[in-house]
């Protein structure tokens, strides 16, 4: 005679759980930008007291107000995954971590074919980039912004929307779920590099969304946060030196 046992399942996160992860994941990026930006004025304000003028378009402006940000991000993204989520695995890649660089480049830049081939059908001539302006003045903004990106923008970033926000968001809601939302909230906040554009600005805003589930997906199967970060850095630099080149 055989008795039947029944087997535990995973509860079913409510939805109470669930809006309460997604106001934690809104509320670390908001943290992020205020600490910035407090940061940015920390690091701006003595050197306006000493007569130094800053051209609010101009590269040197961009970029040092750009480094406060990102630290901004690396701080809370650090300070989330240590003290909320109990640390995150960042390690020396493996042969496997490499070949998942390789996919996650392949599939970023497909992500950008795809704005390319958008870009034919829809009128993009009314969104202009921020840092595309910058660059039309002075090139080399380009080659800092791409050193830029593997040593500062590509490290903060990933440590806060894929360590922080979808290490959150993946407690309440899955990997893929986590992804998604990480993903939607990494592209809007880019809405702030766009000038104009009107609803168009959807269509870049959408490829970013795409790149930032390349990065969330690469980093959910390898475990290893060190793999996003060097995908999107060399993302990153790869579209700046290109800009620089071309331009």
């Amino acid at each position: 005679m055989s008795t039947a046992v029944d087997t535990p399942s995973t509860p079913q996160p409510t939805t109470v759980a669930r809006i309460r992860a997604v106001i934690v994941a809104l509320a670390i990026v908001a943290a992020a930008i205020l600490l910035g930006v407090v940061l940015t004025i920390a690091a701006f304000v003595p050197v306006v007291a000493l007569g130094v003028q800053f051209d609010p378009s101009g590269s040197l402006f961009l970029v040092a107000s750009l480094i406060p940000s990102q630290l901004a991000f690396a701080i809370v993204g650090v300070l989330v995954v240590v003290v909320l989520l109990g640390g995150v695995s960042v390690r020396v890649p493996t042969r496997d971590d490499v070949k998942w660089v390789g996919i996650g480049l392949v599939a970023s830049f497909t992500a950008v074919g795809l704005l390319v081939v958008a870009s034919t059908i829809v009128d993009l001539s009314p969104i202009q980039s921020v840092v595309g302006e910058a660059g039309s003045v002075d090139p080399t903004i380009f080659v800092v912004l791409a050193l830029l990106s593997i040593f500062v923008i590509a490290p903060a970033e990933e440590v806060l929307f894929r360590g922080a926000v979808q290490g959150r968001l993946r407690e309440t809601f899955g990997p893929a779920a986590g992804i998604g939302l990480a993903s939607a909230i990494f592209a809007s906040l880019h809405a702030f590099n766009f000038v104009g554009g009107g609803w168009i600005i959807l269509v870049p805003l959408s490829a970013l969304f795409l790149v930032g589930a390349v990065f969330g997906y690469v980093y959910e199967r390898t475990q290893n946060l060190a793999v996003p970060i060097v995908v999107h850095g060399l993302y990153n630099a790869t579209l700046f030196l290109s800009s620089f080149v071309v331009g």
